[in-house]
């Protein structure tokens, strides 16, 4: 297809002194008119490079002569102008799809490509499109980040079914996530099976790695932002869907076209309503719902108030049949987190802007049960207050830099315990030490170019936190560097410090939405991590193509463990039974990704290895972590078969997790001296692996016809094709010589689902 440019001069073009500098500024768009954020701009004659902003918008500063102007976007055709220019000039640029692209796909939402990444000198940065969410067939056809995210280079699930991420050979609890800038400490629903996360409210997701910026901290392997939608509607919009776990229903309403705006977005499952009209009984069910403003009150101002709340709710009775029995047991138990952020954006006109973002973030469980006269209790609690404040300023179109500060205040009660009745004569109640902490961040970042090929990312976070009278700091070095091999390629590395404050406290293999949150304390000092990149990337511009390989080497210092024998279950003292030590993990990680065209999807694969060293473990040897999972690869593909057919299918192998058996066994005598106790053999820690594990799912989308004004669309699947179950742990059973047997049960067969659902 044939170019075309609008452009419109601020002023009658004037002849202007040699060596003065004018202002460049321009709007890029689509054919629609939609503005294209991330556009990159090149200024051969001034050697300049620079990214659309938000609305498409840029700004340079130039002299007056002769220029070349080349702007690319992925996805659409290369845009190339030679100009004379005097004065003060303003461009519109019109960018147009490649055919290819128009023909087969209708792209909707915000635009969040992978791709984008080759242009800066970021590493290690997953990101993930609505699309690209809402297409892969998942258990139940929820739509899932998290279970997506999974499916990508250097991140691995936990037990089949959890929200668990293990990101580069650490553990769980290292990865911050957060819900428009407000952490969410237990990110799972239905036991961890679903994310807190409702697809239809999601804008972007981006998970970053490594080579991480000096405004992001606070944990040692993974920052996941999850940003909610943010932009206004022409006019109001509904979206509902039917499924098999849980039904949800979205409505944006404008208020003032353009200057406000309000959603809300709810789900519930509705498992216990249907197996209730079935006579049976299944006393769980669980809700979230959202809801944002969203205001513009100037030109420069942008203005966010979010909420968000949801529930995991177990309410289980179990009575005598025979009448004159008075045997009654009920359980309780109630999972609760909630958001609510502040988030104010402005822009002012020396292409600095600034972005304030406050929030209160609560996570706690409660657990109740009861039997004839006794009485167990017990609880645990986090709460945060927190602020953000980030300032981005361009100097001289050379360089820019971003500064700021953060603060967060976490006020954490972690085990309370308390009983009654026959029962507290064998568990007394008793409650951990309620803790408060203080964590402050001072952050600076500068990015720049030099010479040609050459684009360069330094910075320093220095983060600090006050426990009671003890007080730790941190400084935590971040750079980056970007070589320009062509057009296409370039090579990059980094290496960035994180320090983590806050930590999981956590005795099972897998977490559970139980597991406590527990900060740094005299005793328990904070975890490091020191990381370094190495990466290649290359961009297929014909075949829409995304081409990744990158190796890394991660080395971690005191890191949480156990002292051999540890039970926390119930245990309020469970700090003296903490220890630390250190680890170490490197991989390499290939993906190779189409984000355009009738065939989408990806192929990633991580080849990885991640230690653990603690003096009082394993005679102080070093052993291979739980969380080392040798081989991790997927394969995702979506094809459009028509216009109102769509075909998907996830693919993925897994190396098996790691666990410690025992092979024997020997005999003592018991305490009270009125027998014998058999005393087990444990092999080395972590020498033994579960079987490895492989899974096809596939489903089909069929959609309404695009003319209609009520848009539908069905989604039929299979989750597990082949009938291959998951191990999800380990029985130990005895063989009749004596010996031990291990048996792995699984998790899931094969799983039919089907969700129907409706926008206008």
């Amino acid at each position: 297809m044939k170019l075309w440019l609008s452009a419109l001069f601020s002023t009658t073009l004037l002849l202007q002194a040699q060596g003065q500098e004018i202002r460049l500024q321009g709007f890029v768009k689509d054919e629609a008119g939609q503005p294209l954020s991330g556009a990159h701009i090149h200024l051969l004659s001034e050697n300049t490079h620079v990214a659309t902003k938000e609305q498409g918008t840029f700004e340079v500063k130039i002299k007056p002569g002769k220029h070349r102007l080349t702007v690319t976007y992925t996805g659409y055709q290369t845009w190339r102008e030679n100009f004379t220019i005097l004065r003060d000039t303003t461009l519109y640029i019109f960018l147009e799809s490649k055919t290819e692209q128009l023909q087969e796909v209708v792209i909707t939402g915000a635009r969040n490509l992978q791709s984008d990444q080759l242009q800066n000198t970021r590493s290690s940065t997953l990101s993930l499109s609505t699309k690209e969410i809402n297409n892969i067939p998942v258990l139940g056809g929820e739509a899932d980040p998290i279970k997506t995210l999974q499916l990508l280079p250097g991140v691995a699930k936990g037990v089949e079914g959890t929200t668990d991420l293990f990101v580069r050979g650490g553990a769980a609890d290292q990865n911050l996530i957060l819900l428009d800038g407000a952490p969410v400490y237990n990110t799972g629903h239905l036991f961890g099976f679903l994310s807190v996360f409702n697809a239809d409210i999601l804008q972007d997701v981006t998970a970053i790695n490594g080579a991480f910026p000096a405004d992001v901290g606070g944990r040692l392997s993974s920052i996941m932002q999850v940003n909610t939608r943010s932009s206004f509607a022409d006019k109001t919009k509904v979206q509902a869907n039917v499924g098999l776990l849980a039904s949800r229903v979205f409505i944006q309403q404008p208020i003032v076209k353009n200057k406000a705006d309000v959603w809300v977005a709810a789900r519930r499952t509705y498992i216990d309503k249907v197996v209730s009209a079935l006579g049976e009984s299944l006393p769980y069910y669980f809700y979230d719902i959202n809801t944002k403003i969203i205001l513009k009150p100037t030109q420069h101002d942008h203005i966010e108030i979010g909420h968000y709340s949801g529930q995991d709710v177990l309410n289980f009775v179990r009575e005598a049949r025979d009448t004159s029995s008075n045997f009654r047991f009920t359980s309780d138990f109630t999972i609760a987190n909630s958001t609510q952020t502040f988030l104010w954006k402005r822009k002012w006109k020396n292409q600095t802007n600034a972005v304030l973002n406050v929030y209160r973030t609560r996570f706690n469980y409660a657990i109740r049960n009861q039997f004839e006269d006794s009485r167990l209790f017990t609880d645990s609690d986090i709460t945060d207050w927190g602020a953000k404040y980030t300032l981005q300023k361009t100097v001289n179109n050379k360089w820019e830099y971003t500064t700021g500060w953060e603060t967060a205040r976490h006020a954490v009660s972690p085990n309370v315990i308390s009983t009654s009745g026959e029962i507290a004569q064998l568990l007394e109640s008793s409650a951990t030490r309620a803790q408060t902490s203080l964590e402050n961040s001072l952050f600076f970042q500068a990015d720049g170019r030099w010479k040609e090929k050459w684009q360069w990312s330094a910075g320093i976070r220095v983060s600090t936190a006050w426990v009671d009278n003890t007080f730790y700091s941190n400084p935590e070095p971040r750079l980056a560097i970007r070589y320009t091999l062509n057009e296409t390629a370039a090579l990059k590395a980094s290496y960035s410090r994180m320090a983590q404050y806050l930590h999981r406290v956590s005795s099972a293999a897998v977490a559970f939405p139980t597991d406590i949150w527990y900060p740094v304390t005299e005793q328990v000092k904070p975890q490091t991590a020191d990381q370094l990149t190495l990466a290649y990337t290359k961009k297929l511009t014909e075949k829409n193509i995304y081409l990744s390989v990158e190796t890394y080497y991660k080395s971690m210092q005191r890191l949480i463990g156990y002292r051999e024998g540890t039970n926390l279950f119930l245990n309020t003292d469970f700090e003296q039974q903490l220890i630390q030590g250190k680890g170490n993990a490197y991989g390499l990680e290939l993906l190779i990704k189409k984000e355009a065209g009738k065939l989408t999807g990806w192929i990633a694969y991580t080849l990885s290895r991640a230690t653990r060293q603690f003096d009082e473990l394993n005679n102080g040897e070093t052993f291979l972590a739980r969380y080392d999972r040798r081989h991790n690869g997927s394969a995702v593909l979506n094809y459009a078969l028509t216009k109102r057919i769509s075909l998907s299918s996830v693919f993925e192998f897994i190396s098996g997790s790691r666990f410690t058996p025992v092979i024997g066994q020997y005999v003592v005598p018991a305490p009270n001296l009125g027998g014998v106790q058999l005393i087990p053999v444990y092999a080395p820690v972590n020498s033994v692996k579960l079987a490895d594990t492989h899974r096809l799912d596939v489903g089909v989308k069929l959609f309404s016809k695009p003319s209609k004004r009520y848009k539908s669309e069905w989604y039929i699947g299979v989750y597990n094709v082949y009938n291959r179950a998951t191990p999800i742990g380990i029985n130990i059973e005895p063989n009749d010589d004596g010996s031990f047997r291990y048996e792995q049960p699984g998790l899931f067969g094969t799983i039919p689902f089907i969700s129907y659902g409706i926008s206008f």
